[in-house]
């Protein structure tokens, strides 16, 4: 049949299941031509090639079926250029996020290669460290469960703010618990926050900038009193006042790594003198 073709050949042609151009019939998004009586066959023509590639591209773009259909019904000119607009700058967004999420990854990985070349460890030292903007929930969080449900409400929280939470959740112990080898009966949780995020949240708060006497450590978490008290004991001998709560964040836990040589947390506690 001249100049017409099959639902087969234009599921071919265009790169779309067939199933996919029946729910367009059934929808009344993009119907055939013609229709055989006898035998049912959708038939399609060439000049029906353009509307299926805008459907195409505009799905492409995002835009829902139901809302197609009704451009579709009721195009103008204005009316397509003003879809356009409107669909460039959800891809712009989109473009935005995803440039986001890339940064994210990149500083991620970088860090994580970084681990390799620490040598320190469990040697206490100092450095000066800008203000951190943080999400810091205030929960004691002493049990796996405790820690679990306040994660999963946190999450719930500032899902749209990150999607990469990987090593940037960290847990805050007071000094006197872990003067009472309570190590693990943390005073809350924080999220770091990506530099390049820029919100209003009433979790945000701010890690101070200043002096953090810091220790990394490998080892299970059974030997962390020894750590806790090799900072307090460096940062009296310094000369200097621990300010409280230590920092614990564990950059390489388990779920990256099975390898217990790999793993990898830092303690961090401000100072001053």
């Amino acid at each position: 049949m001249q100049n017409k073709f099959t639902i087969g050949q234009m599921a071919r042609l265009h790169d779309i299941p067939v199933k996919t151009l029946r729910y367009y019939d059934e929808i009344g998004l993009f119907e055939p031509y013609e229709v055989d009586p006898q035998t049912g066959y959708r038939y399609y023509t060439l000049e029906q090639f353009k509307k299926l590639d805008i459907i195409v591209y505009l799905k492409l773009m995002g835009v829902p079926l139901k809302e197609i259909k009704r451009k579709m019904e009721h195009s103008s000119l204005d009316e397509f250029i003003e879809t356009l607009a409107e669909y460039q700058k959800v891809t712009k967004e989109k473009i935005r996020h995803l440039q986001r999420v890339n940064v994210q990854l990149t500083t991620r990985m970088k860090e994580l290669e970084q681990t390799r070349h620490i040598n320190q460890i469990g040697a206490p030292f100092i450095k000066h460290l800008p203000s951190r903007e943080v999400v810091q929930v205030k929960a004691e969080v002493g049990t796996l469960d405790g820690t679990e449900s306040v994660l999963r409400d946190l999450k719930k929280k500032i899902s749209h703010i990150t999607p990469i939470m990987i090593g940037k959740v960290g847990f805050m112990l007071s000094v006197e618990n872990a003067k009472k080898q309570q190590f693990t009966d943390y005073d809350g949780i924080f999220l770091l926050v990506e530099s390049d995020v820029s919100f209003k949240h009433e979790l945000v708060t701010l890690i101070p900038e200043g002096d953090y006497a810091s220790i990394y450590m490998r080892e299970k978490r059974d030997t962390t009193g020894v750590y806790y008290d090799a900072l307090l004991n460096f940062i009296k001998a310094e000369g200097y006042k621990a300010e409280g709560p230590f920092l614990i964040r564990r950059i390489v836990d388990s779920f990256i790594s099975h390898h217990e040589e790999e793993r990898l947390t830092e303690i961090q506690i401000r100072i001053t003198s």
